[in-house]
């Protein structure tokens, strides 16, 4: 840069030199030269400015152009005098000169009627490669996640690749948190899905509400974006899309087929049939369901095998997944899910009746359920029934009053003379 500029210096000597030989007349002294804005990038258009004083106050500033040579931005300036008072005034010629692209630059200034003082160090100016614009930042969702009610998924996409160390906060309108990043991003890229854990104090609405989402970068040290809008935490659609999928995770192949179903208290959804063979090790599908609870099976058609089988259910964020290990045994245990429980009046630990259930009252227990009829009428037989539909209990009672053993969370149908209750016992 000091070589560039000591060059420059020489050049406009020269022509300085040149100028006054054939002109010796100056209507426009330059004393200094400034550069807007002081630290430009690459996306910032550029203004340069000459200050300083005209001969006379008939002397005036006919043009003044730039061209840009390599890395020398070249302004020529042609100034006038019409007569006028012998008298210096004050004057700044801004010429604009757009967008550069990083890089060092020098300036040089020379014309007709025109004489450049300015100190030397104003004579160069550095362009940034410059940071992220949050007008290249598409918000593309703001939702809950898909298979907890403790969680929001963040959806964005970027034009470029920047955001160091990105967090986002959501906001509800009086400013309270609702739920904040954990920070696990070097940075924002073409897309990317942010979790936002909800806070412990938060009272999420329900439906839509007016809130605030802010980007935060560098590990919540400098406020990059702000978004205040009103947000719907629930999908438009009625349902939603996740990826039921088996894969081997294990040091040997696997080679066989495995037949599938995503089921809810009615029944199978949909079912079908994974295969693993040679280096395609994974298999997966797709299914748009909407907000409730569902289990997913998976039974090997074949003998087993090697290799370490894992079944589970993915959606659209990364961080959206539940999984476990395929038991070797059939039939294999299911894998019980909730999709947008926070969407969903079935959360854990809260049950769903069905015409005729307000004569039963259900209680969660350690190690099982507790039964009561309401009335007081005796309770008779008995049935629970698990999410794929198999009785894992039963039994007949004259009692108003029963307690179920049940050792494991998921979805449940519980059956009486009289009413019929789905329950949700989670873990």
């Amino acid at each position: 840069m000091r070589t560039r500029l000591l060059s420059r210096s020489i050049t406009l000597a020269i022509l300085l030199f040149a100028a006054l030989a054939v002109n010796a007349q100056t209507y426009f002294y330059i004393s200094s030269i400034s550069v807007s804005p002081a630290e430009p990038t690459e996306s910032d258009a550029i203004t340069i400015s000459l200050t300083g004083d005209l001969s006379s106050s008939g002397a005036y500033v006919v043009s003044a152009e730039y061209m840009l040579m390599s890395n020398i931005v070249h302004i020529t300036v042609t100034a006038a005098n019409n007569g006028g008072l012998s008298v210096l005034v004050p004057h700044t010629e801004e010429v604009s000169i757009g967008t550069l692209p990083e890089g060092s630059y020098a300036i040089l200034v020379d014309g007709t009627g025109v004489l450049d003082s300015a100190p030397e160090f104003q004579h160069g100016f550095n362009v940034s490669g410059g940071g992220p614009n949050c007008t290249d930042l598409d918000l593309i969702s703001v939702q809950w996640a898909t298979f907890s009610d403790t969680a929001i998924n963040v959806n964005v996409s970027n034009a470029s690749i920047g955001f160091d160390y990105p967090g986002f906060i959501l906001f509800d309108a009086n400013g309270d948190t609702l739920a904040k990043e954990t920070v696990e991003l070097f940075a924002i890229g073409e897309e990317s899905w942010h979790t936002l854990r909800i806070h412990p104090d938060a009272d999420v609405p329900s439906g839509t509400f007016t809130g605030r989402l802010e980007l935060w970068t560098g590990f919540y040290n400098d406020l990059a974006c702000t978004w205040e809008q009103s947000f719907d935490l629930c999908p438009a659609s009625e349902c939603v899309t996740v990826y039921p999928y088996l894969g081997n995770f294990g040091d040997a192949l696997v080679n066989g087929s495995f037949s599938w179903s995503v089921n809810n208290d009615a029944g199978s959804v949909i079912n079908g049939t994974f295969t693993l063979a040679g280096e395609n090790q994974s298999d997966m599908a797709d299914v748009c369901l909407s907000p409730g609870s569902y289990s997913f099976l998976v039974t090997p058609l074949q003998e087993p095998g090697g290799g370490q089988l894992y079944m589970g259910v993915g959606g659209e964020a990364w961080s959206d997944d539940v999984q476990q290990i395929l038991s070797p045994a059939a039939p294999s245990t299911p894998l019980v899910f909730d999709v947008l429980p926070g969407c969903s009046d079935g959360t854990n630990g809260v049950r769903e009746r069905f015409p005729g259930a307000g004569s039963l009252d259900i209680r969660t227990a350690a190690g099982g359920l507790d039964l009561r009829s309401v009335n007081g009428t005796p309770l008779g037989a008995i049935n629970l029934v698990d999410a794929v539909g198999r009785i894992i209990y039963e039994t007949r009672t004259t009692s108003d009053n029963i307690r179920i053993p049940l050792n494991t969370s998921g979805v449940f149908i519980v059956s009486t003379d009289a009413a019929r209750v789905k329950v949700i016992v989670g873990e």
